[in-house]
């Protein structure tokens, strides 16, 4: 429990103060996202990509936001780029996670307010994706 705690006191210096509206976004990532990208999303090189930057620039724009929408939703499989380190692992799908569970861990990651209606909405343009199809998802940029 210990552990718990402490994760959710160094979460908020990834995007600053909470919103009221994504007072969920800590403790989910704690329990969903930490174990491989580290307690301070740093993740590991090689292996796991940082959250920082890209999860940031992903989010100020709409196609952003769809692919961290379905990566949470539809997990990720093939090699990507980020920050120059290349990366070929398999992020899960995270089931289980309602709409505003995903939009509250990706508000809080990215700064951007992404609602429960943006995460349906997102979900519904890309009904039946799978892990390998969220990558063709991914803007261009290399954050």
């Amino acid at each position: 429990m210990a552990r718990f705690w402490l994760a959710l006191a160094v979460l908020p210096v990834l995007s600053g103060a909470l919103r009221a509206d994504e007072s969920n976004g800590p403790a989910i990532f704690a329990t969903r996202c930490s174990v491989c990208h580290g307690a301070k999303a740093a993740g590991i090189p090689g292996t796991f990509p940082s959250l920082h930057e890209q999860v940031v620039e992903f989010g100020k724009s709409p196609e952003g936001r769809d692919y961290l929408i379905m990566v949470v939703s539809s997990g990720l499989m093939g090699e990507l780029k980020v920050a120059g380190v290349r990366y070929n692992n398999v992020m899960p799908a995270q089931s289980g996670l309602s709409e505003a569970d995903v939009a509250a861990v990706l508000s809080y990651l990215s700064g951007a307010a992404i609602s429960a209606q943006d995460v349906k909405d997102a979900r519904s343009r890309h009904a039946g994706n799978t892990a390998q199809g969220t990558h063709t998802l991914r803007p261009a940029a290399d954050p």
